[in-house]
């Protein structure tokens, strides 16, 4: 058997647990989302396996006295919470960038690390000077330390594109302490650059 076909075996064995989950084959809970959208039948097992946090609600009085088992995420919508189920049964997430934002916020609420990862190495791939400043406020939220370091550094490199005055202000309002951090940044970037140029300076001197 060649690597090709071990991957595309392997790719086919893993998709058969989604397929329980789009033909909603033996489920046993109802996850509802935030919004008007119906209810999606899923598996306990898979989720008390993905996430403690699920395990707990599923365990919850709560949970087990209701007429029929079910938990609510109110803070995804029905596609966004499609996408969630999804991942956790496929471990690849396929969903639109529109998306990316919620299901990195309920990565962190539901402790699913491994959602959260794929989420951030999104985020820092596709930083941006149109994006970075909402993505820093975004890495805010769960004190996510690598996706703000991510995000200060590419400020710092690109602050003339960045720094627009009126969204840059109305940022600063918003997150007096991230734009203190940012330019901390910026004043340590710069002193770096001052060093780096006066020790050429004084090597080239010497070798005049």
């Amino acid at each position: 058997m060649n690597k090709v076909t071990a991957e595309a075996e392997k790719a086919a064995f893993l998709g058969g647990l989604v397929v329980t989950l789009k033909e909603q084959m033996h489920t046993d809970v109802l996850v509802k989302p935030g919004d008007e959208g119906p209810p999606i039948p899923t598996h306990k097992a898979v989720l008390a396996a993905r996430s403690k946090v699920f395990r707990n609600m599923l365990d919850s009085d709560e949970c087990k006295t209701s007429t029929e088992e079910s938990i609510t995420l109110p803070d995804l919508s029905h596609e966004e919470l499609k996408s969630l189920l999804e991942f956790l049964y496929s471990g690849n997430l396929n969903a639109p960038y529109s998306q990316y934002r919620a299901l990195y916020l309920a990565a962190d609420k539901y402790d699913i690390l491994y959602l959260q990862d794929v989420c951030r190495n999104h985020f820092i791939a596709t930083l941006s000077s149109r994006n970075v400043l909402d993505i820093l406020e975004l890495a805010s939220i769960p004190s996510d330390t690598i996706l703000k370091a991510a995000a200060v550094d590419h400020v710092v490199k690109h602050m003339e594109e960045v720094v627009v005055p009126m969204k840059y202000e109305t940022f600063v309002q918003r997150n007096p302490d991230l734009s203190v951090e940012i330019t901390r940044a910026f004043l340590r970037e710069t002193k770096a650059k001052d060093h780096g140029a006066a020790f050429n300076r004084h090597q080239m001197g010497r070798i005049g």
